[in-house]
């Protein structure tokens, strides 16, 4: 269940109005009630810095987190950053979120852009079985559900052997300022994860929409369709309710798919 608005004035009174339209956004798509885990999963390449330095990725996160105060009754969210490689830092909590972004990347190098890794990394922290992977004989490919566009390179997956279903999805919010290191790496991992009750959504910043990132978000090898992309320009750009919106679009229609297939209980 949610934390209470009272209980969210009480603890952090700067996060209160962003949690009642959170609230409202959710009660019109008939969410309020549900659950999810929610994380942020942050570029921490070089072209990042200025976002960084300025305190504009703070304040995402603090809308992030105040999001989450209406999905999820533990008061904080998983934060994970992908560079090089991809980690989990910990977590922002309500009681201590000011300034959490530089206490948690304290003495982390920025480097290049890994998506791969940040998709598996949120998966395998999460405690999600990875997938099957299915190949057919003579290197033909064989598709799920009936469809057949293939990505070249990738291998198509099925749901893990003995797979329960998850109380609830984790929602995770993933931003970024450029392509990846790897883009058949990135087309792969997202492919793999799409067995695990994880939705993604890919947000990107800067004067133009990533046609990579739209790519990820209409790919037909996976199980479920579990990612939607928004170009959101600035982090500041747009409103609490604009934020939420995009936030928040696709997310049920998700929700409703993962329980079909038994991703979700």
């Amino acid at each position: 269940m949610p934390i209470s608005l009272d209980k969210v004035e009480s603890t952090a009174p700067g996060l209160v109005s962003l949690a009642k339209t959170a609230k409202i956004s959710l009660e019109k798509r008939n969410l309020f009630g549900t659950r999810a885990k929610v994380a942020l999963v942050m570029d921490y390449s070089g072209s990042m810095s200025r976002e960084y330095s300025s305190g504009r990725v703070q304040n995402l996160t603090e809308r992030i987190l105040a999001l989450a105060t209406q999905l999820d009754d533990d008061g904080a969210i998983d934060f994970f950053v992908f560079d090089s490689t991809a980690a989990h830092l910990g977590e922002v909590p309500l009681d201590n979120y000011t300034g959490a972004v530089n206490r948690l990347t304290e003495g982390r190098r920025m480097g290049t852009t890994d998506y791969a890794g940040a998709f598996r990394t949120v998966r395998d922290h999460f405690g999600f079985a990875p997938p099957k992977l299915v190949q057919q004989a003579g290197g033909e490919k064989k598709g799920l559900f009936g469809r057949k566009k293939k990505v070249e390179g990738a291998v198509d997956v099925a749901l893990p052997d003995g797979l329960r279903p998850a109380s609830e999805p984790v929602f995770a919010i993933f931003l970024t300022d450029g392509a990846p290191n790897s883009k058949p790496q990135a087309v792969q991992a997202l492919i793999e994860v799409s067995t695990a009750p994880i939705f993604w959504k890919f947000l990107s910043i800067g004067a133009e929409s990533f046609d990579f990132l739209q790519k990820l978000d209409d790919l037909e090898q996976r199980v479920i369709d579990n990612a939607d992309y928004k170009p959101i320009g600035s982090i500041d750009a747009l409103s609490d309710e604009a934020l939420i919106d995009a936030l928040l679009d696709e997310y049920a229609e998700y929700v409703t798919e993962a329980k079909r297939l038994g991703l979700l209980a």
